[in-house]
């Protein structure tokens, strides 16, 4: 392998790799330093050119296949990251559905990940979701599916295929259905409950249901979520653990 050669695989997977890094939860949250996600990607990319198998003839030193080949490879390494991104913007989803339903609707915190005002309950389970990330070694998963993805897409055949849009869409909506199952225990809690104060408002009149319905909704929230917390739990666990084989599905429709 000439030195050009090298060089051309090496921008190719550092590519794929800084896209990755700099999408994924945690590493790619906006307060971790900007050199340290670089050089992460340069490390895990000098790592793997001498593990993957990049081919590189394609391109034939033509500066517009080179180009071509970077961005196909940025769209690979935003992919992969934006599975794991999915999951947790599903996490903040259930959280500000049930800060809502408890009454939490304009209680914000701001997000050290995207630095963004995001509801106080959903931050809370953001970190949860975050520390099972962690204490399941998830962050693996994605150096694998790096690794594994050069022997999947090869550069210069990613393409922007119907499958690859049917299952970003496909993605989404499992988003959707991850937030309603994480937040359903408070939901239909809170939602019967609704229903309870409603019903006595009508027979009681003289009772105000407001001061009487605050201090109901949030106490009553804060202790169907933290019995609840198991069930969140091995939801998200089973998610993460899934991630890498959706990531592969998702993969395999992106060549041509």
């Amino acid at each position: 392998m000439d030195i050009l050669t090298q060089f051309n695989s090496f921008i190719l997977i550092f590519v794929r790799m800084a896209s990755m890094l700099f999408t994924i939860p945690f590493f790619g949250a906006k307060n971790v330093p900007k050199g340290f996600k670089i050089g992460l990607a340069l490390f895990t990319s000098i790592i793997l050119i001498n593990i993957v198998r990049v081919d590189t003839s394609v391109m034939a030193g033509n500066i517009l296949s080179l180009s071509t080949a970077i961005g196909g490879e940025f769209l690979i390494g935003f992919t992969i990251g934006l599975m794991a991104r999915l999951i947790f913007t599903a996490v903040e989803m259930a959280g500000e559905i049930m800060g809502f339903q408890m009454g939490f609707s304009i209680v914000n915190v701001i997000d050290p990940q995207t630095s963004s005002q995001v509801p106080i309950v959903g931050q809370f389970q953001t970190i949860l979701a975050t520390l099972i990330f962690l204490s399941i070694n998830a962050h693996h998963f994605f150096l694998a599916a790096a690794a594994e993805s050069f022997s999947i897409v090869q550069p210069m055949h990613f393409s922007l295929t119907g499958a690859l849009m049917n299952g970003i869409v496909g993605a989404v909506g499992e988003m959707f259905v991850l937030a309603i199952r994480i937040g359903a225990p408070v939901i239909v809690v809170l939602l019967v409950t609704n229903m309870a104060m409603a019903v006595i408002s009508k027979t009681i009149p003289q009772m105000n249901i407001l001061i009487v319905g605050f201090p109901l909704t949030i106490s009553g929230g804060i202790l169907i979520m933290a019995i609840s917390l198991p069930l969140f739990g091995y939801l998200i666990q089973k998610t993460f653990e899934g991630m890498k084989g959706n990531i592969m599905d998702m993969l395999s429709v992106m060549v041509r």
